[in-house]
């Protein structure tokens, strides 16, 4: 079973809670006898321990009752157990405190005699105050539910995104090596090695949350050097790091999808128009561009797809919202995009 954690801002509602129940005996007994302290009267005795046990009842339906009986839809056992609750918040400290010598006598209130109220007048306020907190107590525990729920929906669509965008990676390199062994290459040996440490990365690390920004980086490395071996003219991609990545974690596999297409999509093996990926590190923020001329092949509409990109979109919305900035642009001929992003320590 997972443990369950307690936000910051249920800690503030409890606190607040507990508070407030704690000080309402101090605020609305009235002291009959002057000459009484107001602890000594049997009605702030009574009122007191009425609230610690409606505090009590308050985390014991929370914790306890709606996720063990009211989410199982147990819902008769669930009013049993309220009704019990009822009772014995305020039966128990009726039958250990009576009011006698707290109430005044007939005739002595003011000249005017003083009449008890009917019962459904002293019980209703009691029944709506346990009422209303039943309801809130429910309400954060259901919110809190919902999170979870939404959290662990995001978790898993994040898993399944991965899972799409690592083997097109794979794919690709196969083929760069099956390239490299058809035309006898002394460097095919360095390309199985080269990925064989990508691999590893994406088997171990790419289900992390986050990785070392080192670790990121060294993947694209790889996979940039695999594409060269393959190429005549080796300045036809123009690779550049600028700035210190020591220190810093990002999303595994999240910047390769944007260089990977300018490989797919763009036009390589031509030192008059190289491709240029650029990646800046200032403070905690990291820029990457990729610029790349268009290439004139025709693509059909299953290569043509973008779920590559659309997918690590999703990821940033999930993991970085309003800390990245994506902009994507085309002119006739080329191919544009940058990339901010807000990284963590």
């Amino acid at each position: 079973m997972n443990k369950l954690k307690i936000t910051n801002r249920e800690n503030i509602i409890f606190f607040g809670v507990s508070i407030l129940f704690i000080l309402i005996p101090f605020l609305v007994v009235p002291n009959f006898e002057q000459q009484q302290n107001i602890f000594q009267t049997m009605r702030f005795k009574r009122m007191l321990t009425e609230n610690i046990l409606l505090l009590g009842f308050f985390f014991l339906n929370y914790f306890y009752l709606i996720p063990r009986i009211y989410f199982k839809k147990k819902y008769l056992f669930y009013i049993i157990a309220l009704l019990l609750c009822f009772l014995i918040v305020y039966q128990v400290p009726e039958m250990i405190f009576q009011l006698k010598k707290d109430l005044p006598k007939i005739g002595e209130f003011k000249g005017e005699r003083f009449r008890k109220p009917p019962p459904f007048m002293m019980w209703s306020p009691k029944v709506l105050l346990f009422f209303c907190l039943t309801l809130i107590s429910l309400f954060i525990r259901q919110n809190k539910s919902y999170q979870e729920v939404k959290e662990e929906k995001q978790l898993s669509e994040i898993a399944y995104l991965r899972a799409q965008i690592n083997p097109h990676f794979l794919f690709n390199t196969l083929n760069n090596i099956y390239a490299l062994t058809l035309q006898k290459s002394d460097y095919a040996s360095d390309a199985v090695m080269k990925l064989s440490k990508m691999m590893r990365f994406v088997v171990s690390d790419s289900s992390k949350d986050f990785v070392s920004l080192q670790q990121d980086l060294e993947y694209i490395k790889n996979y940039i050097q695999l594409q060269q071996l393959r190429l005549v003219t080796k300045n036809s991609i123009l690779f550049e790091i600028i700035g210190n990545p020591s220190n810093l974690k990002i999303s595994p596999l999240l910047l390769i999808n944007f260089i990977e297409n300018a490989f797919k999509y763009g036009v390589i093996d031509d030192e008059n128009n190289p491709i240029k990926i650029n990646l800046e590190i200032v403070e905690k923020v990291l820029t990457l561009k990729v610029e790349n001329l268009k290439s004139d092949e025709e693509f059909s509409d299953d290569e043509k797809s973008e779920i590559g990109i659309s997918n690590t979109k999703k990821r940033l919305n999930y993991i970085y919202a309003d800390r990245y900035q994506l902009s994507i642009n085309e002119t006739v001929d080329r191919f544009f995009v940058e990339l901010k992003l807000e990284l963590n320590d």
